[in-house]
């Protein structure tokens, strides 16, 4: 298993937080990652639209593993999500860039889209990089 697919089985798999909140990588590059949250009536706010907590909890997950794809343990320092719109339908999904990388810092630019592509939230992440390497699982 490359890199790659072993930062999605990571992620996507066993009784991590992701899955347990109906998260999904879809797809992970070099600075980059994809995923989606599958909305559930546990998803929602008292107003019937996804809480604002799932929606930065998504972007958090495809952030981080965007920067993990630099092969280091990570860690949110800062995060800025602004929602447009609510978050409706039966999946929200998030597409993150890595859009500077230093030594020990990390800067990560967020999208996520409804059902219907339009753009809910957008924000920034930023991460501290561990001196230290990030440990993949033997498969």
């Amino acid at each position: 298993m490359d890199f790659y697919n072993s930062l999605i089985a990571r992620v996507n798999e066993g009784t991590t937080f992701a899955p347990y909140n109906h998260i999904n990588l879809t797809k992970v590059a070099h600075d980059f990652a994809e995923g989606e949250l599958t909305i559930t009536p546990e998803s929602l706010n008292p107003l019937g639209i996804v809480h604002g907590g799932c929606t930065a909890t998504l972007a958090d997950t495809v952030a981080g593993t965007a920067v993990l794809t630099r092969g280091k343990s990570c860690v949110t320092l800062t995060s800025t999500l602004n929602y447009q719109r609510p978050g409706t339908g039966t999946v929200l999904k998030c597409a993150a860039t890595v859009r500077r990388s230093g030594g020990t810092i990390a800067v990560c630019d967020v999208s996520v889209t409804d059902d219907a592509g339009l753009e809910i939230a957008s924000g920034c992440f930023t991460f501290f990089m561990k001196d230290e390497p990030l440990v993949q699982e033997s498969s």
